[in-house]
């Protein structure tokens, strides 16, 4: 009976150690899902600030055109 219990102590240590290794998997994959959010939000952020200078751009340069051709239209 003792044996029997020395190993059921040792499985039991064994899950354990494995119980800790697999939290602390999860724990460093919601870390690096975290971080890879924030980075996606940043690009997301840098995207949009790209695009608005771009349009600005655009309007600054059809109001050149419309001054240099006199006309509204430029088509």
């Amino acid at each position: 009976m003792a044996e029997v219990r020395a190993e059921l102590r040792t499985h039991t240590q064994v899950l354990n150690a494995l119980r800790h290794t697999q939290l602390e998997h999860v724990r460093e994959m919601r870390e690096g899902f975290a971080k890879q959010g924030q980075e996606i939000f940043k690009q997301g952020q840098e995207m949009r600030e790209g695009f608005a200078k771009q349009a600005t751009g655009m309007t600054q340069i059809t109001a050149l055109l419309t001054k240099i051709t006199g006309s509204p239209d430029i088509s």
